[in-house]
């Protein structure tokens, strides 16, 4: 296993949690960094704020020490939640970025470049901590963010804690969105005249659920995972219950990734350290599961075909990893050996340079610079040290 080296480094001020690089041609130098601040009046600075994490995490930083119920509208409800949109471009040297743009907003959960172009125009989905969905076009001349609409989805204490766009296999489409609430519920956008508005909400999770994600090859079903331990499949044709609830993870279910290049391949990573690969299937019980440690919160499969079974893993108390499937497909049509978990892969390079939460990181889309090597840039953020780093994976 190799381990990375930082290439350039900010200091982004308000606690880091979300990273997502702009897929458009023409634009794929451009990436977002969200934030999220805990304001109290009695403090200024902002303090740093506690991380998105299993109230029963006993591995937490020790500047983690505060009640979860508190940051997520328990009874002893901080003041304010303030974030940032961080605009970036990476610099032609492909060792750098440069800031573009800051935009002042509620805490930032999530956010999601749309699969969709609008008039031309890269549009950017963000979920925030006051029960907003607010979509953002790209000016593509001054390469500035200007937003277009804001959605209600429930009042101002309730956290939109995830969001995923529909059809983006099919860009042609205009796509809907799928939102999970700190309430425990799933809400589903749909488009109409005047933009997005709410088409229906129902409960999903007793707890809060941290990921919810469409099904690339289906747009009628969707997966979700929560803090109750249970990954969930549902079809919104019919919402009143699950179509599949598997109840075998030892800790909240955090982030569900479908592979954009083999069918049926599902990534699901937890707070109990694995990442297990599932047959969409059948998803009862995993392909193969790998032991990365730190407890795990976003999964990225990397964008090209050529690496279609490297996944870009945010292991949040041990850095950022990169795990190789050799052969995703053998995965889903196993042989005796795939079966018994031989040889199915492993991590193949780390990057160890945040102090704190690894918790944002996405694949820069731009071809390498090196094309021996065949080395994508990754940006990736932490939480406590408010750090972002660009570097090689």
């Amino acid at each position: 296993m190799m381990e990375a080296k930082s290439l350039a480094y900010v200091d982004t001020i308000y606690s880091a949690d979300s990273i997502e690089f702009c897929p458009w041609e023409g634009y794929q130098d451009l990436f977002i960094c969200g934030t999220y601040q805990i304001v109290k009046p009695e403090e200024a600075p902002p303090p740093p704020a506690p991380p998105l994490k299993n109230a029963e995490d006993d591995d937490a930083d020790s500047d983690s020490d505060s009640d979860s119920m508190e940051e997520y509208g328990g009874p002893s409800k901080p003041t304010e939640r303030v974030g940032r949109i961080l605009l970036f471009q990476v610099g032609e040297d492909g060792e750098s970025f440069e800031e573009l743009q800051r935009i002042e907003t509620p805490a930032i959960l999530d956010t999601k470049w749309s699969p969709h172009l609008q008039g031309g125009r890269p549009s950017l989905g963000v979920a925030d901590a006051k029960g907003h969905i607010t979509i953002y076009l790209l000016d593509t001349e001054t390469r500035r963010l200007e937003e277009q609409q804001r959605t209600d989805v429930d009042d101002d204490t309730t956290l939109c804690l995830s969001l995923d766009y529909s059809h983006r296999l099919h860009p042609s489409t205009q796509p809907s969105i799928i939102t999970s609430l700190s309430t425990g519920s799933l809400a589903h956008l749909v488009p109409s005249e005047t933009g997005y508005e709410v088409s229906s909400t129902f409960h999903a999770h007793d707890y809060e659920p941290w990921i919810t994600t469409f099904d690339l090859w289906d747009t009628n079903i969707v997966w979700s995972g929560g803090d109750d331990c249970k990954l969930k499949r549902w079809d919104l044709r019919e919402t009143s219950r699950p179509t599949l609830v598997n109840k075998n993870f030892e800790a909240g279910v955090t982030t569900i990734t479908p592979s954009p290049h083999t069918e049926h391949l599902l990534a699901v990573g937890s707070y109990d350290e694995s990442l297990r690969i599932f047959d969409a299937r059948s998803p009862r019980q995993p392909l193969t599961t790998l032991q990365l440690g730190g407890g795990i919160w976003r999964t990225r499969f990397h964008p090209s075909p050529s690496r279609k079974g490297d996944i870009l893993v945010a292991c949040m108390h041990d850095g950022f990893k990169v795990v190789r499937l050799d052969d995703p497909e053998s995965l889903l049509n196993p042989s005796i050996d795939t079966q018994e978990n031989v040889d199915v892969g492993g991590v193949v390079r780390s990057f160890k340079g945040h102090e704190s939460l690894a918790y944002g990181t996405d694949w820069c889309r731009l071809p390498p610079k090196d094309q021996q090597m065949g080395e994508s840039l990754v940006v990736s953020c932490s939480f406590y040290d408010h750090a972002m780093h660009l570097w090689r994976g």
